[in-house]
C-alpha cells in the first residue's frame, strides 16, 4: 500500500517530487537535458539544464503555503527590481502559454502545488569568509531591495508584522506558546520569549509605520551569491510586508552563527558593518539599533514556528530542538545582544 506524501520518507518525498518536476518542464519553451535535485525543506528546488547548456531553477512550493496572488506579488516585484535598480535577482521565466505560475497535480503527492522556474544565477556562498566588507555590502544590498520594494504594493504578504512573526491565534506558521515535543520549562522560557518581543514590536509597528514595508525576509548569507566579484540576491519565496529591522535581523542571525565558529572574528564589529552600509541609503535610528536584538529573537522564535508546521518533512525534524535550545539561550542572554 502507497503510503500519503505527509507519512513517507524524506527520499521517497523527494523521488515524488522529482517526478512532478519532470511533468512541469514540459510546460515551458526548453528542452531539458538533466533535472538535478537541490534540496528540499519547504520549497522543491531542482537545478534544470537545457540541450543548449543554458540552466534554470525549478521550485515546486510546498501546499498551501502562498496563494496564487501572492506568487505573483513575489515576480511583480522581481521583475521591478530588475527595471529600477543594479541588483542581479533570478528573473522569472515563462511557459509556453506565457504564465509565470504553473499549478502542478502527481498522483502520488496528496495536493496541487504552485511552480516556477527561474533562470540560474551563477556563484558561491560566502560563510566561513566572511568579513566587514562582505557585511557592509550586504546591508547595502538590504537598503536597495527595501527602497525597490516601497515603488509597489503587495496585498497579499503581510507576513512579517508583529502579530504574524510572533503572535498566537493569528501568527504565520504556528502559535509557539502551544508547541509539542518541548518540557514545560521549555515552553514556559519560549512563552516568555514570545511575549517581550510582541510587547516591543507592537507598539514600533504602531508608531513607526514608515519602519515598516516590503522585505526580503531572509537576507542570509545562503541567499547571497558572489561571481566574479558581483553580489546577486536569491530565494525571494518569503518575501513580503514587514519590518525593515526583520531584513536586518536575517543577516545578524547569521553573523552569530559565523562568530561563534570563529572567535577571531567579531559579531560586534560585523553588525556594526552592516548597519553602515545600511544607514548609507536608508534611515536608521539608534532606536533601530536597540532593537535590533529583539528582532534576531523574534526571528528564532519565527524559526520554531516554522519547524513546527513542518514536521512531516523528515529532513527539518532533527533542528527543531537545536532551534528551541537557541531561543531559549539567547532570550536568556539578552543583554549581551544589545547595544
Amino acid at each position: 500500500m502507497t503510503c500519503v506524501f505527509e507519512q513517507a520518507s524524506y527520499l521517497t518525498q523527494v523521488n515524488r517530487l522529482r517526478a512532478m518536476a519532470y511533468e512541469v518542464v514540459k510546460c515551458y519553451p526548453f528542452k531539458v537535458k538533466t533535472i538535478e535535485f537541490i534540496k528540499y525543506s519547504a520549497n522543491a528546488i531542482f537545478k534544470l539544464t537545457d540541450t543548449e547548456k543554458k540552466s534554470y531553477a525549478l521550485r515546486i512550493n510546498p501546499s498551501q503555503y502562498h496563494t496564487h496572488q501572492a506568487i505573483l506579488e513575489e515576480i511583480t516585484w522581481l521583475l521591478h527590481i530588475v527595471d529600477t535598480t543594479d541588483l542581479r535577482v533570478p528573473l522569472p521565466v515563462q511557459s509556453v502559454d506565457g504564465q509565470f505560475l504553473i499549478e502542478a497535480k502527481h498522483p502520488l503527492i496528496t495536493s496541487s502545488r504552485f511552480c516556477m522556474v527561474f533562470e540560474w544565477l551563477p556563484g558561491k556562498r560566502r560563510w566561513k569568509s566572511i568579513n566587514e566588507h562582505y557585511a557592509h555590502h550586504l546591508g547595502e544590498t538590504i537598503a536597495k531591495l527595501q527602497k525597490s520594494g516601497q515603488g509597489i504594493d503587495m496585498k497579499h504578504r503581510k507576513n512579517w508584522l508583529a502579530d504574524s512573526l510572533v503572535g498566537t491565534d493569528i501568527a504565520r506558521f504556528y502559535n509557539i506558546e502551544k508547541l509539542s515535543d518541548v518540557t514545560f520549562q521549555e515552553q514556559k522560557e519560549i512563552t516568555a520569549a514570545r511575549r517581550a518581543v510582541y510587547g516591543k514590536l507592537k507598539p514600533y509597528e504602531i508608531t513607526h509605520q514608515e519602519k515598516v514595508g516590503v522585505i526580503h525576509a531572509d537576507t542570509q548569507p545562503n541567499n547571497i551569491l558572489i561571481n566574479k566579484g558581483e553580489y546577486a540576491v536569491i530565494d525571494f519565496d518569503d518575501c513580503g510586508v514587514g519590518f525593515y529591522g526583520y531584513d536586518l535581523a536575517q543577516a545578524l542571525c547569521a553573523f552569530e552563527h559565523v562568530t561563534e565558529a570563529d572567535r577571531v572574528k567579531s559579531f560586534i564589529k560585523l553588525r556594526e558593518a552592516l548597519f553602515n552600509g545600511y544607514s548609507a541609503l536608508m534611515p536608521f535610528s539608534q532606536e533601530d539599533i536597540e532593537l535590533s536584538a529583539y528582532f534576531m529573537l523574534a526571528s528564532k522564535l519565527m524559526t520554531i514556528s516554522w519547524l513546527e508546521a513542518r514536521k512531516h518533512n523528515p529532513s527539518l525534524r532533527y533542528y527543531f530542538p537545536i532551534a528551541v535550545k537557541r531561543s531559549i539561550d539567547f532570550f536568556l542572554n539578552m543583554n549581551k545582544h544589545s547595544v
